[in-house]
């Protein structure tokens, strides 16, 4: 009986402490970047659905969200993005888009 509650108890922490790491790294705050938008991976029919903000600070991989898709159609261009950062689970630096402008020489 002793054994089952101390590996209850131990569950129960281990949960929480995965819980406070995952939630820790999913949203770390709003930011502002200016990079080149990089494709990533393509469709069947070549088109981007999955890419990145290249800047000097590394590279941003853009969240599955509807402003990030239309964002992937710049593919090669400089832009300045607005969104919320974070780390995925391989600890790559990602951005959900909120807002976007191409940027012009």
């Amino acid at each position: 009986m002793k054994v089952k509650k101390l590996l209850a108890g131990i569950c129960v922490l281990l949960i929480s402490v995965v819980a406070f790491a995952t939630a820790a790294t999913v949203n770390a705050g709003t930011i502002t970047i200016t990079g080149t938008v990089v494709a990533m991976d393509w469709d069947d029919k070549d088109n981007v659905i999955a890419g990145a903000i290249e800047t000097d600070d590394g590279l941003y991989y853009v969240s599955d969200n509807p402003i990030g898709k239309k964002l992937l159609a710049l593919s090669g261009k400089e832009v300045k993005v607005t969104g919320d950062y974070g780390e995925d689970a391989q600890s790559n630096l990602t951005i959900t888009v909120k807002a976007y402008e191409e940027l012009t020489d």
